[in-house]
């Protein structure tokens, strides 16, 4: 189930399990609330029951929780958070035997912000809650709506610029958009200037940024656009991961004969982003692409294993990659 059909599926049934599992932290942590609410829980004291990974100890114990009757409510609640800690087959069981058998008065609901195998691994009579990315129309009506309720509006070229920066992410823009109402104070329009001036980019969009600067050998761009991601406090790891991660994805592009739809779903990202990555794929050979990205694993390789130090493992990376 996507995101932007939950809350109107909820009015016809709540299921008896969930999965919210990874992607958008924004998404995970607001499908959580939007099922909440739905229960409309009047004791939550009673019928709110929390699992950690040092709440219980086996698969047991939450099903167990699952099979008491509400307190004085229709529905109880039980949320399973970052489930780590009995990652094994007989506990697999023991969830799906329950799956199959659910007590009706019981909304279990396993959550965890971070992509999970195991929490995918029960996929089946669970609901699955995706939420990795919503559509286009989706973001501008909660960038519009937000600002809006704040007396804030964006041009058209501001809106587009804001998702840009963002790279679509909800999560970002939700952080970004709580910077905007904080320091557009003089004027209710706003527009590409405050968004250059304001707004936070990406690492995606950086990334983007960084292989245009390459592919047209503007190295001066290219170090500065590294430094200005050093002094914003990014990982070094993380900027080469990135890195990594954007030119794979260029290699693949460039070779496959997929339509932009199925590219999307296999690499995980939007339409929009395979177009850009078609684009910017035309720049390079395929034997360079296959260069970059041989080298980028190397480089990540040497840096996760302390051969190499951060900051100049980006520095000796980049230099290989402008050769």
């Amino acid at each position: 189930m996507k995101f932007e059909e939950l809350e109107l599926s909820l009015t016809k049934k709540i299921a008896n399990v969930y999965i919210i599992n990874g992607g958008e932290s924004y998404l995970t942590t607001t499908s959580l609330s939007i099922i909440e609410k739905a229960l409309n829980l009047n004791y939550p004291d009673f019928n709110k029951i929390i699992f950690t990974d040092e709440g219980y100890k086996t698969a047991g114990d939450i099903i167990n929780a699952c099979q008491v009757l509400p307190f004085c409510d229709e529905k109880r609640l039980i949320v399973v958070y970052d489930y780590i800690g009995k990652k094994n087959e007989s506990e697999k069981k023991e969830f799906l035997k329950y799956f199959n058998n659910p007590v009706d008065s019981t909304c279990l609901v396993f959550f965890s912000t971070n992509k999970s195998e195991f929490f995918s691994s029960l996929e089946g009579k669970p609901v699955v809650i995706e939420c990795e990315k919503v559509s286009n129309n989706f973001l501008t009506k909660f960038v519009t709506d937000k600002l809006k309720f704040s007396n804030l509006e964006l041009t058209s070229e501001a809106l587009n610029k804001f998702l840009d920066y963002c790279n679509y992410s909800i999560t970002k823009l939700n952080t970004e958009i709580d910077k905007l109402k904080t320091l557009v104070l003089s004027n209710n329009i706003i527009d590409e200037d405050i968004i250059e001036n304001i707004v936070t980019k990406d690492i995606e969009y950086i990334i983007f940024d960084l292989t245009n600067a390459i592919s047209n050998k503007q190295n001066d761009k290219v170090y500065l656009l590294i430094d200005n991601m050093i002094k914003n406090k990014e990982q070094p790891i993380n900027i080469i991961a990135t890195i990594s991660s954007h030119f794979r994805r260029l290699f693949y592009v460039s070779r496959s004969d997929l339509t932009n739809k199925e590219l999307s779903e296999l690499l995980g990202v939007k339409e929009f982003a395979i177009i850009k990555y078609k684009q910017q794929a035309q720049n390079f050979t395929q034997k360079k692409l296959k260069d970059i990205f041989d080298k980028c694993i190397e480089v990540e390789f040497m840096t996760k294993n302390g051969k190499m130090e951060g900051k100049n493992a980006v520095n000796y990376l980049i230099a290989n990659i402008l050769k």
